[in-house]
Parts: C-alpha cells; structure tokens; sequence
C-alpha cells in the first residue's frame, strides 16, 4: 500500500510540474513594478496576511496577482477552519476585470477568536499558462509553504491525494498558506 501511495504520490507531482503555486523556480516571473520577462504571474498581496490578529468577521480575502489569471483559478483557493485539516468555508470569489485581483467573501460571518487558514493551492496559474510565483512575496507576507502532512495527513478532513494533481505545485508543495486569527 505505502508502495502504491508513493506511485500515485510520484505520479501526481510529475503531472503537475507544468503548474503550480511555486517556489519562485518554476517560470520567470513579474516583479511589483510589472517588469519581468514572461507572461507568468507573481503574488504580489494577500489580505489578511498571514499571521494577521484582530481580523473582521464579516472580513473578505483578497488576493492580487502581476498578470491575468486563468479562468477556473478561483477554485484552488479555499478557507479553513482553525487549520488545514479543519472544514473549509463556503464563499463567493469574483475576479477583478482585468482577472489579476480575487476577492472571496465568506457566505457568512466568522466565527470570533478563531483560527482561519487561507490555502493558495498549487494549481494555480496565469491566463498564459504558466505557474503562479508565491515564493518572491508570499513568504514575506506571513505564508508558509503546506506540505502533504503537515497537518495531520488530511485536507479538510479528506484525504490529501483526493485533492488531485493540480493542487500539487512542483516544489513538492500544496501551494502555500496564510493563517489568520479574527477579532
């Protein structure tokens, strides 16, 4: 069994090498002042940043990227409940016009001095294709790279290799994480 997991494990991250939430390795990527030399896409702000306290309740997320993103992108962001094996939270996400901002606003309030973990995953990629660059500004902005066991073996509960390949970045990672805490 370990053997099969390992496979399928190996499988995934090799059919996913093409996309990803990365490490700042995987494509050339934009700088903040819009310079760089391909069509990808940096992080370039998260709001709450991890590590935030005293957040609103009825706060909404709020990620900014340096170029277009592709369509569908919205469905590798979610939130969690206290941590990332926690119950995710539904929410309604809308694209900027010009598809570089995303703004998910929970469908209600959160819960007061409580744990929450926004999980960037790794499958996220520009309108051109390219993978996303999280390392160049996530880091700084309180995000921890969220590896398949890092909490507790599971995702929500479920098992992490349900989440598929595109959620699997090429830094070995399930994109990146920014915990929050609210008021």
């Amino acid at each position: 069994m370990k053997r099969m997991n390992l496979a399928l494990a190996l499988a995934f991250g090799l059919a996913s090498l093409a996309m990803g939430c990365g490490s700042g390795n995987d494509a050339p990527m934009m700088g903040p002042n819009g310079t760089g030399s391909s069509a990808g896409a940096s992080l370039m702000s998260v709001v709450p940043q991890g590590g935030a306290t005293a957040v609103a309740g009825s706060a909404s997320m709020v990620l900014r990227f340096s170029a277009p993103m592709g369509n569908g992108m919205e469905q590798y962001f979610d939130l969690h409940m206290g941590s990332l094996a926690g119950p995710t939270m539904p929410m309604n996400c809308l694209w900027s016009g010009d598809r570089t901002t995303l703004t998910c606003t929970p469908q209600g309030p959160l819960s007061p001095r409580t744990t929450y973990v926004m999980h960037l995953g790794g499958g996220m990629a520009a309108l051109a294709g390219q993978a996303v660059d999280c390392a160049q500004y996530g880091l700084g902005m309180g995000g921890q790279w969220v590896m398949g066991g890092m909490m507790g073996g599971s995702h929500a509960g479920g098992s992490w290799m349900m989440m598929g390949p595109n959620w699997h970045s090429a830094n070995g990672s399930y994109g990146m994480a920014f915990t929050f805490t609210t008021a």
